[in-house]
């Protein structure tokens, strides 16, 4: 009998860890370019509302089991996931922002079975990623320029995927 409740509790345990999860944002709210500069750098971190964005987003993912941090190779993404990752004690995994790198990963990631992601991408990426996932958008193209506050909560269980989006932190837009 109890090697029975033994087997019972390890299959229990093993249907529960195997829903992986993805939390997938946009960058927060980004400094303007700078045309004084010159040749205008299309890689600029994060304003003073992005910066405390990025805070609420650590705030908000801080009862989650995240096993791995992604942004892109942008400074304002990087920003964006920065206060996550050193709260989980981990290193930002940086990924290239274009459309098949960015599809690479969320396959790559469903299928690592009961973990948890947190990956930062862009107004164009983030919906497209949704989409290549098969899942719905509220989106049909990008996300508005103003917009930062959306995340998508994309879980795969048995199989099955899911969303849900949601927002965090003051309003945008």
């Amino acid at each position: 009998m109890r090697i029975f409740y033994s087997l019972f509790i390890l299959i229990l345990l093993t249907a529960c860890s195997s829903t992986t999860t993805i939390y997938l944002v946009r960058h927060a709210e980004k400094l303007p370019q700078d045309p004084s500069a010159g040749m205008m750098s299309n890689d600029v971190g994060l304003s003073e509302a992005g910066l405390a964005r990025a805070l609420v987003l650590r705030d908000s993912l801080v009862a989650k089991n995240i096993h791995a941090v992604y942004a892109t190779t942008y400074k304002r993404t990087q920003q964006t996931v920065q206060p996550t990752a050193q709260s989980k004690g981990l290193v930002v995994k940086q990924y290239t922002a274009s459309q098949p790198a960015s599809d690479a990963l969320v396959d790559s990631l469903i299928a690592i079975k009961g973990k948890t992601f947190l990956v930062a991408g862009h107004s164009n990426t983030v919906p497209a990623m949704v989409r290549h996932l098969g899942l719905p958008c509220s989106f049909a193209g990008n996300i508005p320029e103003t917009d930062f506050d959306n995340m998508f909560i994309i879980t795969v269980k048995k199989g099955v995927k899911s969303i849900q989006e949601k927002t965090y932190g003051a309003p945008t837009q």
